[in-house]
């Protein structure tokens, strides 16, 4: 019987972490994001993906005023 691989699961990133599994509204995710990036929380992070990220907060945080 051939048993079936498993296949490794992608790394989530801190930043994908930060948007599904932390509760709260966008202004508060978008202030920890920016208190983590201060503190170089991201510094192993692809940085176009915190930037994608940062902006989206920014967006969710406008359209919820």
């Amino acid at each position: 019987m051939l048993r079936k691989r498993k296949e490794p699961k992608p790394k989530k990133s801190v930043a994908e972490a930060l948007l599904r599994d932390m509760q709260g509204t966008a202004a508060e995710k978008l202030a920890l994001l920016e208190k983590l990036k201060a503190r170089g929380g991201f510094a192993d992070e692809d940085r176009a993906e915190v930037l994608r990220v940062e902006r989206m907060l920014r967006t969710f945080a406008a359209t919820k005023k």
